[in-house]
């Protein structure tokens, strides 16, 4: 399953770069980047009531199907680190994630503020519990995602965004009730 994860970002990548990108089209491809607060979320047994959050890198691309100068549908494939800190190590978890985003925009001269949601899909690729790799985990996650932004003239997209985990994650040896992922991420794009 993660070779089918690797292999379904680089044809969603290959396909991107091939796509045709009239002007007028209003079709935009670009590359993105920044940085994860990532937690654990959810009803925990005492043993694990202490986690903390733990930073991590989040970056990939995107493509903008724009409908008007307000309406986009947002898709991108993003590598995303998930986790937590545990007090005695982390908890790591490498994804990647596909979301499809519907964003609104408002168009006000050069600066344009924008608002988005929508699901995201994704892949782990590997995950981590104090340095040993944990093999049984599952390797599907879906999530929800929404937040805001700005567009600084038709190029650079600041954006943060919470992608609230919707898959409860189950990992071995833990006395877990009902855990689920939950990142809050900070990026910069350059469209082209």
């Amino acid at each position: 399953m993660k070779k089918l994860g690797l292999v379904l970002m680089i044809g969603v990548f290959a396909a991107l770069v091939a796509l045709p990108r009239p002007a007028s089209a209003g079709v935009r491809f670009g590359l993105k980047g920044g940085a994860n607060v990532a937690v654990v979320n959810g009803e925990i047994g005492a043993a694990i009531e202490d986690w903390k959050s733990t930073f991590g890198f989040c970056g990939g691309i995107f493509l903008e199907l724009n409908f008007g100068r307000v309406l986009t549908i947002q898709p991108e494939v993003l590598y995303t680190m998930k986790g937590a800190d545990t007090g005695t190590g982390k908890l790591k978890f490498d994804y990647i994630e596909i979301p499809i985003l519907l964003k609104v925009r408002i168009p006000t001269g050069s600066l344009h503020p924008f608002i988005f949601a929508g699901p995201a899909f994704g892949f782990n690729l590997k995950a981590v519990l104090e340095g040993i790799e944990i093999e049984d985990m599952p390797t599907a996650d879906y999530s929800a995602v929404f937040g805001g932004g700005l567009q600084l003239g038709r190029s650079i997209h600041l954006d943060v965004r919470y992608t609230m985990g919707l898959q409860k994650l189950e990992i071995p040896d833990l006395d877990t009730i009902d855990l689920k992922n939950g990142v809050f991420s900070a990026t910069i794009g350059l469209a082209f």
